[in-house]
Parts: structure tokens; C-alpha cells; sequence
């Protein structure tokens, strides 16, 4: 069977702390599975400027460029041969004022060139491929699922396959993996492993990733 790649993306601007850690714990249940293997990529790493809505990526001007932005030579370079590359993405990110940090908007708008509407070689990059979101907010109901609506959304527009925590019975339905730091609130990098339910539904996510793409292999 073909190996598949699932990249892990953090939107998280702190390193080591509480998404970074839930990412690592749910790439390493999806590895569980045979032929997968996983990344993480941390957008802090990376310098990527603000869309500015000129829609170049989508004329023909980009038609014959080796990456689909016109408008700006920045890190977005280094990603998108990554998204290319991935097989499924798991984005995570923690919640700020009630959905998603400002690191993973900015890499969302700048994915434009990769849609159905582009003139670029880079044109359907990321339909049919797996994505499913990760989330840490401060409180129970922070926001989490707000945020991971969001992460589906962009999933959407692009034309990917959403997949959830899968049929688990217990803890039950969760649109992705989602977890509270409370009740440090994110004072403690580590807090996140204090939810019992919040690490399990980042192994189950991770788990449904891989499974779902090995029986797209067969």
C-alpha cells in the first residue's frame, strides 16, 4: 500500500505549549497506523504577509508562475510543495477571543491560489485530500467549537473529505479534537493534559485520520 502523509499544522504562536503538545498526541496515533506518516509544521516558523485580495493568483498572470501568489515572495513558498506533498491536514489552534488565532487566517487567505477558480498549476492542490481541526480554548466552552466550524469550513471551500472523532461511544461525538486548559487557563504550556477528554478526542481524530485514508488506499 502507497504511504500517506498527514501534516499537522500549528497556528499556535507559543512553542512546546498546549496545541503543540495535543498535535504531537494525535499524530502519534495516527503513525500507530501502517503506511502513515506525519509532520508537524508550525506556522510561527514561517513569514507569511497578509492577503490582499488582488486575485492575481486566480488570472491568468499566475498561470506560468512557479507558486500561485503574485504578490508577495514570502515563506508561503516553503508550504505550499507541503500541501501538495500531504495527504491529510490536521490544523490546530488555540482559541483567541472566541475562534481562530491570526497565524492560521493569514495561511488560510493566502491558499486562494489553490482553488477551483485558479489559472495556476496549482489549481485543485488540496481537493479530496483529509483535513480535520484540533482546538484549546481556556474554558469548557470557549469558543472550541466555533473555531473548529471555521477550520471546516476552509476544509469546504477547498473541496477536502471533513472527518470528525469517528464512532467511538465514549467520550461521544466531537467534530474534532477540542480541549480546555481551565483552570490555568493556559498559565501552565502543559495544562492541556490535565482534560482527560480533551487528549482522548485528539488520539481519536488521529485515529479516524489514518483510518480513513488507509481505506482510501485500498
Amino acid at each position: 500500500m502507497k504511504e500517506k502523509m498527514i501534516f499537522g499544522i500549528s497556528a499556535s504562536p507559543r512553542k512546546n505549549a498546549n496545541v503543540d503538545i495535543l498535535l504531537k498526541i494525535a499524530l502519534e496515533e495516527a503513525a500507530k497506523e501502517e503506511n502513515i506518516r506525519t509532520e508537524i509544521l508550525y506556522l510561527r516558523d514561517y513569514k507569511i504577509e497578509n492577503c490582499n485580495s488582488c486575485f492575481a493568483c486566480c488570472n491568468e498572470v499566475a498561470a506560468n508562475r512557479d507558486y500561485p501568489c503574485i504578490a508577495f515572495e514570502d515563506d508561503m513558498n516553503l508550504l505550499y510543495p507541503k500541501l501538495e506533498e500531504c495527504d491529510g491536514l490536521l490544523i490546530g489552534s488555540p482559541v483567541y477571543f472566541g475562534s481562530m488565532t491570526a497565524q492560521l487566517k493569514t495561511f488560510m487567505d493566502r491558499t486562494e491560489g489553490l482553488l477551483r477558480y485558479s489559472k495556476s498549476k496549482w489549481k485543485y492542490t488540496l481537493s479530496n485530500k483529509i483535513g480535520a481541526g484540533l482546538v484549546v480554548g481556556g474554558n469548557r466552552n470557549g469558543g472550541q467549537e466555533f473555531t473548529l466550524q471555521a477550520i471546516h469550513y476552509y476544509f469546504l471551500v477547498h473541496n477536502m473529505i471533513v472527518v470528525g472523532t469517528g464512532p467511538d461511544p465514549t467520550p461521544g461525538c466531537y467534530l474534532g479534537a477540542s480541549a480546555t486548559t481551565y483552570p490555568e487557563k493556559g498559565a501552565s504550556r502543559k495544562a492541556v493534559l490535565q482534560d482527560e477528554l480533551g487528549v482522548k478526542s485528539a488520539k481519536m481524530v488521529g485515529r479516524r485520520m489514518a483510518e480513513v485514508l488507509s481505506m482510501l488506499n485500498k
